[in-house]
C-alpha cells in the first residue's frame, strides 16, 4: 500500500472507534505497545490509533494514489468527519509513499481538487519518500 489514511491520539480509544466504522483498519495500534513486534524491551508507542489502506498504486503512480484518495475522502466523508471529531483524536493524515528519485530536486504536485478536499475534513498531507529497490516489487 502507498497512500494510507492514519489517525493517531495519546488518549484515542481506537477500538470503540473502529467498532462501528467501516473504515478499512490495517493495522490498529494501542499506546504503550512495542514500537518494533517483537521487542518488548524497546521504545514503546505513544499514542494509539490506526492506518486504513487508500490506495495501493504504486510508488511511481503518485497521480493514481491521488486519484484513489479522492474517491476515499468523497466515498468516506461522513466518516471521516466522525474520526475528526472523535473524542481523543489529535491527527488524521494521508500518507503518500513516493519513490525518491535519484535527483537534485524532487517535486510532487497535488492538485487542488485534492488539497481542498482534505482541508475540508482537517486532514492533513504528508508524503513519505522511499528509496525501493529497482529489483523489488511495490
Amino acid at each position: 500500500m502507498t497512500c494510507v489514511l492514519r489517525a493517531i491520539g495519546t488518549t484515542f480509544d481506537v477500538d470503540a472507534f473502529l467498532r462501528d466504522s467501516p473504515l478499512p483498519a490495517d493495522p490498529a495500534f494501542h499506546k504503550g505497545e512495542p514500537r518494533i513486534p517483537g521487542r518488548p524491551d524497546g521504545p514503546l508507542k505513544g499514542a494509539s490509533g490506526f492506518n486504513a489502506t487508500v490506495s495501493r498504486a504504486g510508488f511511481d503512480d503518485l497521480p493514481g494514489q491521488v486519484m484513489d484518495a479522492t474517491d476515499f475522502l468523497n466515498e468516506h466523508e461522513d466518516e471521516l468527519r466522525r474520526l475528526g471529531a472523535f473524542e481523543g483524536v489529535e491527527e488524521v493524515c494521508l500518507d503518500f509513499g513516493v519513490r525518491r528519485r535519484d535527483a537534485p530536486a524532487q517535486s510532487d504536485l497535488f492538485p487542488a481538487g485534492l488539497l481542498w478536499r482534505a482541508g475540508a475534513l482537517d486532514i492533513d498531507l504528508v508524503v513519505t519518500q522511499y528509496v525501493v529497490d529497482e529489483e523489488a516489487p511495490d
